[in-house]
């Protein structure tokens, strides 16, 4: 299978490279260059013309691809700007590409705070409807929208993973800070990547993946029944500490500069 992966230098994208490098042609984007490896191509997402030649080929697209500099609830006017032009119009290009290029299946990376509206502890649907709280939990919101219209549109199968922040296993300073339940193991994202990619899929759909917590309040039988997704890592046996949520999120601490 011919795999294009945007973001494919960030945290989760070279998890996910390492795993499929063996067993797909992949074709890797970065707003960085990348020397000496045919693979990658330095492509900035907010140029269309870039991305349409970047997808020629391509089976399947992963949508990993956010504005980085930033992590957590920060708000700040140029920061924010920089989010709606990689995470929305980035976005919307990816998937005009897809289109143009015949690309059969974008599986495209969401985000838990597309819901973060709904207080602890009220449970989660898997495909909740978005209760966005932040400019980030928007974009990402924006983004299914233009997911779902392309699936409806354009007979582009996709698939949203609504997902957490992950945990590095590997990473001894992991350990050293209390984390939010929902967070969820490397050893147990990856995998739902690689199984989305030939999951059956019927047009559109949304699936929520988290970490096994005795705290959990996120559905994930979608993921489960959609995907065949098992998480196998209780992060709580392994050293971590829960922190409580806030109750309401929409009340959280949110970074805004001077």
């Amino acid at each position: 299978m011919n795999i294009l992966i945007t973001g494919a230098s960030g945290t989760i994208g070279q998890k996910l490279v390492s795993e499929l490098e063996d067993k797909h042609e992949l074709t890797l984007l970065s707003r960085r260059e990348i020397p000496e490896d045919p693979r990658w191509r330095q492509v900035d997402l907010r140029d269309i013309h870039q991305v349409k030649r970047a997808a020629d080929g391509i089976d399947t697209v992963i949508h990993l691809a956010i504005a980085t500099g930033q992590e957590g609830d920060f708000e700040g006017d140029t920061f924010n700007e920089l989010r709606l032009d990689t995470n929305v119009k980035g976005t919307y290009n990816i998937f005009e590409a897809a289109r143009n290029s015949g690309v059969k299946r974008v599986i495209y990376t969401s985000s838990l705070t597309v819901v973060w509206g709904y207080p602890a502890p009220e449970w989660i649907s898997g495909d909740a409807p978005a209760r966005p709280v932040g400019t980030y939990a928007l974009t990402k919101y924006l983004g299914e929208q233009i997911a779902r219209h392309y699936a409806t549109n354009h007979g582009i199968e996709v698939i949203c993973m609504r997902i957490p922040k992950p945990i590095d296993l590997d990473d001894p300073t992991s350990r050293d800070t209390p984390i939010l339940p929902q967070w969820i193991a490397f050893p147990d994202l990856i995998p739902a990547y690689e199984l989305a990619l030939t999951a059956p899929l019927d047009g559109f759909d949304i699936v929520t993946l988290a970490g096994e917590s005795t705290k959990r309040r996120w559905d994930i039988s979608r993921a489960e029944r959609i995907l065949g997704y098992r998480p196998q890592h209780r992060l709580e046996d392994m050293g971590y500490t829960l922190r409580e949520e806030p109750g309401d999120y929409s009340q959280a601490n949110i970074v805004k500069p001077e």
